[in-house]
């Protein structure tokens, strides 16, 4: 700090030499707002301290232009008396004063302040301050540089002796800048900013501290307004009387009310105004703005404490990431996916200052230290292990010292990591474990991805690896004179991390949401039993090139660059374009189930349509050449009712708009009868003939395509559409975890009325046109009888009903499901109680069920709008597997993660978790490797929320349940080989050595006998 100061000093002496009193510049955007004490003063002293500060500002704006709060109606008559254009408040009149401690409110001056919308430019100054023509010129440059700014400078003390007169303001202005000095960076004396600044001051005490250092730090902490520190640049004279010898200043906690200040903003914002010092400001300006030669500069001596707080999030967990100029495409790879998937709660730790500059440029939350930033070289690539790349390690470690020092929870990652999902969800917030981590090679923890409580025991833990590291960094010094070298791996913070694990509590994460390399992008681990990750580690590769390869190898690759690679954004908004209005057309699917088709006609027909023309499509299929005598006799009887559109009248009357038949001329199963294409832009309500309808379907349905299709603020441009029925069903399974209940998760999530998934509902399923057509261009393109085009990875079990019912061609979902999957897109559904839909289906047997089993769920059959028709925009979306997707934007990825070319089976049924039998289970204990003995290493679940991160061990067992599946008996035969035949080969060979060894030392003896 009195570095600090000395160098300001230094500084404004120098600009001091360049100005002058004359040159005044009246900037009339500007008003100037103080607090003065009784005027006309009784001690002649302190009434010509606030004249001359009055005659200050005077000189710079107009007298219009300023407004005076004093605390009583006499020093308002006076000060109206000498400078009649002033504006002037009484606080007494405002109703602004606290009663017990006598003091007026501040927050009612800046209320008044702010109200003053024709000027837009506010500056609050204390009573005793003298302003130079310096502060006009500063704030006409920073104005026309930037949008939104926050102006804060050190005060100048100069004392006022009792023995002078100081009645010449002017030559006291001048006395001031040759005679001051810069004062400490916790007083704020001066402020400027914009009217629309958003804060809203609460009521604290004038003339007691923490006041300023709230509304700073407010400004630091919860706007993107840049502070600027214009120490440099303007001359805030502070006039001070002069203390006799011996006498000390009043300490500020001992005034009149501060007490009540110190609990305020303890309340307000806790330990936070502790940041709102001057030397936090972001920006510092420097040099003579009226000579049009002041710049910007980043202030490197800034806190890290101020982006900590910025970006923790409110559990004070922070990831803090190291970059170099040289991984810079790799970092920007990593920024735009934390941007994919929201995730703001970090920092970046800049290794060199090219690197600093370029995240600052782009408005990253980058940190740099004084010293760090004073290597100004380019830090490319460093070797893994060598000597460079442990220095850059050294500096991570110090700076996450001062992390934990400060009260965060850090999450320290390589830069090569590939973040999918918010970390933070899947962790555990136990605070009695110390560290957690990535698994290394099944026991160990990587360095790479970790995470450390700021508990004493964190605390400590960090301090003896920082104390390794150092010592790691003289051996490799030392290097050249060992005659045995250690092996560079041995020889980093890892090494460190893994060498104390046994001396305190851990957590290994979850090796399938937190997967390295090699089992990801190589083992495919993760895939195999349809888990999508949270966090994958790009290790077990070696080099910048390599790396970024892979990545766009599998898609996965977001961006080199200070932009991002957009996602798949489904269809845009298109209803603005349209010439005709939006139609719903009912969609009747049949074959011969005569008594299945009337309850549902007679459902439809019903129903109030609101005195709508609705078109009614009766789709009906034709037998196939190989169908049954009775399946023909009950299709004739089908058609017969509703004639076939041309020869044959329907005995069906519909009256509530057109009706079509539609016959087709080949048999087409159910898959040609829903993906007929259409030449209308109408939206598809598709009713297979086992269903029913509510008789208020038709309002409901109405009203919620207005609400989520038409209303283009409501338009969500992923979900193709909507469904009636209650869903039930989770298609994606997960080995290792247990299946989901929708209702269960629902209720987790607060019960919403609606939400969206991505399964289509077929059973009153309801497409926007656009969608829809987009569906049906992409399965024209489809090789609809190749088997593994069906198919969709990740563990659904529309693979396994595709693999059971392809020959006979009784499905059709499975292709939308793939689809779907592609694209990242969803659907509308209804949570209503008691499981009531506007749809029902009979479940009677056909191609999904072989026997009647009746109504599915009950139906609506009381309309209550409050309920049925109470929409929202902000929904939860749920993927296949049922879990809560916070960026919907992330599905469409989703496919690259089992990328066709490194799956080229894209039916791969995963493992089972009933499906490891006793016997198994047996084998994988005594195959399991246990890691070293640990203190107290947490085995058990760890459930964060809805989460659940579960412990290495239970890992490692469904690891070896892969490797020795059922399905693996050519495995088990190899097994069974080597145990016959290659163990005791290997055993005899292991014996020869031995006796061979054994003869030589005998030999050696023999000779040194001799």
């Amino acid at each position: 700090m009195k570095l600090y100061l000395h160098i300001l000093n230094v500084v404004v002496a120098t600009l001091v030499l360049t100005q002058s009193v004359k040159g005044v510049v009246t900037f009339t955007d500007i008003t100037i707002f103080s607090i003065l004490k009784t005027m006309p003063n009784p001690d002649p002293i302190e009434h010509q301290i606030q004249t001359n500060s009055i005659w200050s500002w005077s000189q710079l704006v107009p007298m219009e232009n300023i407004i005076l709060f004093v605390d009583n109606a006499t020093s308002c008559s006076f000060l109206k008396t000498e400078y009649p254009n002033v504006t002037c408040h009484n606080f007494a009149s405002l109703k602004c004063w606290h009663s017990t401690y006598n003091r007026p409110y501040i927050n009612c001056a800046f209320d008044i302040a702010q109200q003053q919308k024709q000027k837009s430019i506010l500056v609050f100054v204390n009573g005793d301050i003298m302003l130079h023509n310096s502060m006009s010129h500063t704030i006409s440059f920073v104005n026309a540089t930037m949008q939104k700014f926050f102006l804060v400078g050190c005060r100048r003390d100069y004392e006022i002796s009792p023995s002078f007169n100081y009645s010449n303001s002017e030559k006291t202005l001048q006395n001031g800048l040759n005679h001051s000095r810069i004062h400490s960076t916790t007083g704020i004396d001066f402020i400027a900013f914009k009217t629309d600044t958003p804060f809203r001051m609460p009521p604290f005490l004038v003339g007691v501290y923490r006041w300023d250092n709230w509304l700073l730090s407010e400004i630091l902490l919860r706007t993107n307004i840049t502070v600027i520190d214009v120490t440099q640049s303007i001359f805030i004279i502070h006039q001070q009387r002069k203390k006799p010898e011996g006498e000390k200043p009043e300490r500020h906690a001992l005034r009149r009310g501060a007490i009540y200040n110190d609990v305020l903003v303890k309340n307000t914002s806790g330990e936070d105004y502790k940041v709102g010092f001057i030397n936090n400001a972001n920006q510092i300006l420097t040099g003579n703005c009226e000579q049009s030669q002041c710049t910007f500069k980043d202030n490197l001596d800034r806190s890290e404490t101020v982006l900590l707080k910025q970006r923790a999030n409110a559990q004070k967990y922070i990831a803090v990431l190291t970059v170099t100029s040289g991984y810079m495409p790799l970092a920007w790879n990593w920024i735009c996916w934390t941007k994919r998937i929201g995730f703001r709660n970090y920092i970046l730790l800049a290794e060199d200052l090219e690197a600093y500059k370029i995240l600052r440029a782009a408005n990253e939350p980058v940190f740099i230290s004084k010293e760090q930033s004073l290597n100004t070289s380019s830090k490319s690539e460093a070797k893994y292990g060598s000597y460079d790349f442990q220095i850059t390690m050294m500096y991570r470690l110090e700076f996450l010292m001062r992390v934990l020092r400060a009260g965060f929870h850090f999450l320290s990652a390589d830069m090569d990591t590939l973040w999918l999902s918010n970390p933070f969800n899947y962790i555990s917030h136990n605070l009695s474990i110390t560290i957690q981590g990535q698994t290394h090679k099944q026991t160990k923890m990587s360095g790479g991805f970790i995470i450390i409580h700021a508990t004493s025991k964190g605390r400590k833990l960090w301090q003896d690896v920082i104390k390794c590291q150092n010592q790691n960094l003289v051996d490799l010094r030392e290097q050249q004179h060992l005659k045995r070298k250690r092996p560079a791996s041995d020889l980093t913070e890892q090494e460190c991390i893994n060498n104390r694990l046994n001396t305190t509590t851990i957590n290994l994460l979850d090796p399938y949401l937190f997967p390295d390399g090699r089992s990801f992008f190589d083992l495919h681990r993760p895939q195999s039993r349809g888990i999508v990750p949270v966090v994958i580690h790009g290790n077990w590769l070696v080099g910048l090139e390599a790396k970024i390869k892979r990545l766009q190898s599998w898609n996965l690759l977001a961006s080199t660059g200070s932009s991002c690679d957009p996602l798949e954004s489904g269809i845009p908004y298109s209803l603005s374009n349209r010439t005709n209005p939006v139609h719903i057309r009912i969609r009747v699917l049949t074959y011969n189930r005569l008594q299945s088709l009337q309850r549902l006609l007679k459902s439809l027909q019903a129903a109030n349509y609101l005195n709508d023309s609705v078109t009614l499509d009766i789709s009906v299929d034709r037998p196939s050449a190989g169908a049954s005598s009775s399946e023909k006799e009950q299709w004739k009887k089908v058609m017969d009712y509703v004639g076939d559109g041309e020869t044959h009248a329907s005995k069906f009357k519909w009256s509530h708009g057109p009706l079509s038949i539609i016959v087709h001329k080949n048999h087409v199963g159910l898959l040609g009868q829903w993906t007929v294409s259409t030449d209308h832009q109408d939206i598809q309500l598709f009713l297979e003939d086992d269903v029913a309808v509510s008789p208020h379907f038709y309002i409901f349905l109405k009203q919620a395509i207005d609400f989520y299709y038409i209303n283009e603020s409501n338009y969500d441009s992923r979900m193709f559409g909507l469904s009636m029925q209650h869903q039930h069903t989770v298609l994606g399974q997960r080995t290792g975890f247990s299946i989901r209940s929708i209702d269960k998760e629902l209720n987790e999530t607060g019960a919403p009325t609606f939400f969206k998934y991505q399964l289509l509902g077929t059973w009153g399923a309801v497409f926007f046109p656009e969608h829809w057509h987009a569906f049906l261009e992409w399965i024209a393109t489809i090789k609809t009888e190749n088997i593994e085009e069906g198919c969709t990875p990740g563990g659904l079990l529309s693979t396994e009903w595709w693999m059971s019912r392809h020959l006979a061609g009784r499905m059709w979902t499975h292709w939308f499901i793939r689809f779907a999957y592609e694209r990242g897109w969803y659907s509308l559904y209804t949570n209503f109680p008691n499981r009531e839909a506007l749809i029902v289906n009979y479940r009677e047997s056909g191609l999904n069920f072989n026997v009647t089993r009746g109504p599915m769920n009950p139906i609506v059959e009381h309309l209550q709008p409050d309920l049925h028709l109470n929409f929202t925009k902000n929904l939860p979306v749920f993927d296949y597997h049922f879990s809560l997707i916070d960026q919907p934007t992330l599905l469409s990825m989703r496919h690259n993660l089992w990328h066709r070319h490194y799956f080229v089976n894209q039916c791969r049924i995963i493992e089972k978790n009933h499906k490891v039998t006793a016997k198994l289970v047996k084998l994988k204990k005594q195959l399991l490797v246990k890691p070293k003995t640990r203190a107290s290493t947490y085995i058990k679940e760890h459930k964060n929320g809805t989460r659940t991160t579960r412990s290495i061990e239970t890992s490692l067992l469904e690891d070896v349940s892969l490797r020795l599946s059922p399905s693996s008996d050519c495995f088990k035969w190899f097994l069974l080989f080597e145990l016959i035949f290659v163990f005791p080969i290997a055993l005899l060979i292991v014996l020869g050595v031995c006796l061979l060894s054994r003869k030589k030392q005998a030999f050696r003896k023999k000779q040194f006998k001799r």
